[in-house]
C-alpha cells in the first residue's frame, strides 16, 4: 500500500513521466515496483548545430531510421532534443527509463547515454535536434541511416 501511495503522489507531482521498473521478490510470486523518473535537463548554454531530418520534414510512424529504433548514443559533448510535432513516441533511456513523448513533452538526449525510440501512434511526426556546449570543438558524427 505504501508503494502505491508513493507511485500516485510521485506521478501527480511529475509533469514528464518516465518509469523505472524494479523487480521485488514476494513469497512464491514476483512483484514489480514502479518508480517515477525525471527527464534529464538540457544545459542552458548549449547551441543547436544540427537537426534530423532537415527543416520542414519529419520522421514518421512509416519512416524511422533503423539506427534510432535500436540502442545508440551520441558522442562526447553532444546533447539532443527529440521534438514530437504530432502523435506519441516511446523514448527509452538504457533499460530502465521509459518516457512517452508528445508535443508537450520533448525528450532530452544526454551525451554517451544509450537510448532508443519506438512509435506509439500512426500520426507520429518528430525531429531530433543536436546541441553542443560553446567552444567544444568541431562535430564529427556519422549517423547511421540518416
Amino acid at each position: 500500500m505504501k508503494s502505491l501511495i508513493y507511485l500516485i503522489i510521485s506521478t501527480l507531482l511529475s509533469s514528464t513521466k518516465g518509469f523505472l521498473v524494479v523487480p521485488t521478490m514476494k513469497r512464491n510470486s514476483r512483484a514489480v515496483t514502479v518508480m517515477n523518473m525525471a527527464m534529464p535537463k538540457l544545459p542552458p548554454d548549449v547551441e543547436k548545430y544540427s537537426q534530423v531530418p532537415v527543416v520542414d520534414s519529419y520522421f514518421t510512424n512509416e519512416f524511422i531510421p533503423a539506427g534510432l529504433l535500436k540502442e545508440h548514443s551520441t558522442k562526447d559533448g553532444t546533447w539532443g532534443v527529440i521534438r514530437v510535432d504530432s502523435g506519441k513516441l516511446e523514448y527509452r533511456i538504457g533499460e530502465e527509463e521509459i518516457f512517452e513523448l508528445s508535443p508537450d513533452n520533448p525528450g532530452i538526449i544526454v551525451p554517451n547515454v544509450k537510448h532508443s525510440v519506438k512509435s506509439l501512434s500512426d500520426d507520429l511526426q518528430f525531429i531530433v535536434e543536436f546541441y553542443r556546449l560553446p567552444d567544444t570543438g568541431p562535430v564529427d558524427e556519422q549517423r547511421e541511416g540518416l
